[in-house]
């Protein structure tokens, strides 16, 4: 099995491992099983400042205990040159941040205000493809590492319009 297939293999158990037991995100492992199942490698694949940003749909795994999961969304944007990231987990909890692009990987230092304490980590987000994303976090509490799998929105699941229906060359 090649290196992109085992990531991509990797990125799957880890999100289908986050998403066990939630009935309303059955939708969101099947998508993310279509991806395992025809994503292809593609050598010439980079991301930069502008290709990184997109709504993604992120699972993921706290590092204080070994059966807790979440999910929510990652809102990454590019203002005034600078990556900016926000987070909304579980609907609810909103943490925020800044970062840069550097080999396929997206480095983010965030923070989150909690019981009236502000924490900061740092998570770092590797692109399998334009839409794959495996990242691991840690902050200044944690002992180990977290993990977050990430699943890039479509203009479709966004209710958006493709660019190309927008830019053609007519």
């Amino acid at each position: 099995m090649s290196n992109f297939h085992q990531s991509l293999k990797h990125w799957y158990d880890k999100s289908k491992l986050a998403l066990k037991g939630r009935k309303s995100k059955k939708k969101e492992l099947l998508k993310r099983l279509y991806l395992l199942e025809y994503s292809e490698a593609n050598p010439d694949f980079s991301i930069n400042l502008v290709n990184v940003c997109g709504i993604y749909n992120i699972a993921g795994g706290n590092p204080d205990s070994k059966d807790s999961y979440y999910t929510g969304l990652l809102h990454i944007d590019l203002i005034n040159n600078q990556i900016e990231a926000s987070w909304l987990i579980e609907g609810e909890h909103h943490q925020t941040g800044y970062g840069f692009v550097f080999n396929n990987t997206l480095v983010i230092h965030f923070n989150y205000l909690a019981d009236d304490e502000l924490f900061n980590g740092i998570v770092a987000y590797h692109f399998i493809t334009p839409e794959i994303v495996i990242g691991k976090w840690t902050e200044e509490v944690a002992i180990e590492n977290a993990f977050e799998m990430g699943r890039k929105l479509s203009p479709d699941e966004l209710g958006e319009p493709y660019p190309e229906d927008i830019f053609s060359a007519n």
